[in-house]
């Protein structure tokens, strides 16, 4: 997964060529509805500590191949445009 558009307190997110095909975005937005939870978004920390910045979304959207997030709280500077993304 990578962010393809990010604001101060959203980002959009599509899979890229890394991803197995079994991975769907559709499918996590259908379950974190469901179950009524925010989609959470792990960026890999760069200072080599092998640790993961992550945070929650408050709302969301999936729509074309798309998953729009919404956070309360400002995202962190540490993610950036194109950068890969884990989602839990």
């Amino acid at each position: 997964m990578q962010i393809v558009e990010l604001t101060d307190y959203s980002m959009v997110i599509m899979r890229d060529s890394t991803d197995p095909p079994w991975v769907s975005l559709g499918k996590i937005y259908s379950w974190a509805k469901k179950h009524h939870r925010g989609i959470e978004v792990g960026l890999l920390n760069t200072d080599g500590s092998g640790e993961i910045t992550s945070i929650i979304s408050s709302d969301m959207i999936c729509t074309a191949g798309r998953l729009v997030l919404f956070f309360k709280d400002k995202i962190d500077s540490r993610y950036k445009l194109h950068s890969p993304v884990q989602i839990f």
